[in-house]
């Protein structure tokens, strides 16, 4: 199955930090598609998906403020300009819709999976 993996991270945050954690929601069957998130995290994403050999996406607080989702942080909006980051970048990166690991919270590190739409160019 196709996936596309959404991540949150607080200051700090490296690459192994965020492979880490997708490693530990990421069942042998998925191919991940992407990763995307907000595009502040811009060089955590390039690193993230380079070392998986995908696309690295990025968004907008604007773009992802859009987007209903199911949970939101207060501290995430005062911080960032959107209530939800993981969530909302992985279902705005052209995921089918349906959440196959909702917002999993390890540490400083949030992850999002969704399966990849039909669309998502590969």
């Amino acid at each position: 199955m196709r996936v596309v993996v959404g991540i949150g991270a607080r200051m700090g945050v490296d690459a192994a930090d965020v492979m880490r954690v997708i490693s530990t929601v990421l069942q042998q069957n998925w191919q991940v598609e992407a990763i995307a998130s907000i595009d502040r995290k811009a060089e955590l994403v390039a690193a993230v998906a380079a070392s998986m050999g995908v696309r690295g996406l990025t968004y907008s607080a604007e773009q992802l403020s859009a987007v209903p989702t199911a949970t939101n942080s207060q501290r995430v909006q005062d911080a960032v300009g959107s209530a939800s980051v993981a969530v909302a970048s992985v279902l705005l990166a052209g995921a089918a819709g349906q959440l196959l690991v909702p917002r999993t919270v390890d540490g400083r590190v949030v992850v999002a999976v969704a399966e990849a739409a039909a669309n998502l160019s590969r």
